[in-house]
Parts: structure tokens; sequence; C-alpha cells
């Protein structure tokens, strides 16, 4: 039996983990250099123990966000009605797109949520369906993917596509090599679709400027779309 103490909370966790005789190998895993796991481990750390120390915001006066955000997927036209391109004739004739995928379980039980939009213009339409097993990346590919498709068949030449999956959008950026076996074939088939387009743009956005797509996801999970 070890004597080492074990960890009693999450942020103990990860101060084991980034103390870990192990991260290189765990870095190599997650396709990140032993430094930049080490420093996500510690913000981690940090972000956790200043949630634990900030009061309980109150509710009085605030309206529910699911609520608010299930409000706007009702209000969205469905993608998969559309047969030709939801992009006005006039103003950026860049197609934005907002792309989530999620998984209960890793795998387990999984669905992708797709908001379109005008660059620099207004929401346009949005799609979420659910894709059967598969784990929370997989999900992601195929989020994109079925957004890439969509464009296609509209015709529409030029994406923006932004991502909260920050291993996919550095993967399919080419910052970030395919190790994983089970993603290789969904990032083959991402790039060519990428490659048939005149322009394909990918970002990585923080989690809380993808909501919709991500409530897109879980509404599908739940059986509401």
């Amino acid at each position: 039996m070890s004597d080492r103490q074990q960890p009693a909370t999450l942020g103990d966790l990860l101060k084991t983990l980034e103390k870990s005789d192990n991260l290189r190998q765990l870095a190599r895993e997650c396709g990140l250099t032993p430094g930049d796991l080490r420093k996500r481990l510690r913000l981690w750390r940090r972000d956790l123990e200043t949630d634990a120390e900030a009061p309980a915001p109150s509710r009085a006066g605030r309206p529910d966000v699911d609520a608010s955000l299930d409000e706007a997927a009702a209000a969205l036209l469905p993608a998969a009605g559309l047969k030709k391109s939801p992009l006005p004739r006039k103003g950026d004739q860049v197609l934005e797109i907002w792309t989530d995928g999620a998984s209960r379980g890793n795998p387990g039980p999984a669905s992708i949520g797709i908001v379109f939009g005008q660059r620099g213009g207004e929401t346009l339409c949005a799609h979420g369906e659910t894709i059967g097993r598969a784990t929370n990346n997989a999900a992601e590919y195929q989020a994109v993917l079925r957004a890439l498709h969509f464009a296609t068949d509209w015709g529409v030449k030029r994406v923006q596509l932004n991502l909260d999956s920050e291993l996919v959008a550095r993967q399919l950026s080419g910052q970030y090599r395919v190790k994983s076996q089970d993603l290789m074939p969904f990032y083959r088939q991402v790039v060519s679709l990428m490659r048939s387009l005149d322009k394909a743009v990918v970002r990585h956005v923080r989690r809380e400027k993808n909501k919709l797509a991500d409530r897109l996801a879980n509404l599908a999970l739940d059986g509401r779309l």
C-alpha cells in the first residue's frame, strides 16, 4: 500500500497530475507538449479554486438561460428542410457555422448541434440530431462533417467554421496531428470537403460563444428536437 496521500478533490487531482512522472505520456496522448499540458492543468485548478470561492449568483430577476436558448433554437429555421443556400443575396457571402458534439458516457449516446449564419449578419438556420454511440471527439468531427455536407449541398463555396473543441480545431488547421485511428476517417472526410470549397477557415471559440450549438446537441439527445 502506498503512503502517498490520495487526492480528495478535483483540484487535488489536477495538482497531482501536474507533478506526475507520466505527464509526458499523458501530454502525448492528448496531442500536447508537457509544458502545455502542465499549464492547462494549473489554469483549470485555479479556475476551480476561484469558482469554489465565488458566491453563488442570485437568480432573482435573471431569465433562465436554458429557457432562452430553447426559445432561440425553436425560432430557427430547420436546415434539413432547405434546398438552397440560406445566405441572403446581399452582404457577406461567407456562411458562418458553429458546431458542437455531445456524448453522454464518452463513448455513449451522442449527438450534434449546428448553427448557420451570415458572417457579420444574422443567424439563418440550425440543425440537431442524434448520431448513435460515439466519443466526444468523434461527435465533434461528425458535427463539422454534417455541416460541410449541408454547405456543399447548398452550393456554398466559402465557410467559416467555429468550434469549441480545441483539439479538433487545431487538427483541422494543421497545428496538431491526428493520432487516433478512430478519428482519422472523419478527419479525412472533413479535409476533403474543405478542399472542395473556395475557402474554409477553422476557428477555435470559447464554449460560451457556442452555447446555441451546444444546446441543440443536448436537445437532440433529450429527444426534444
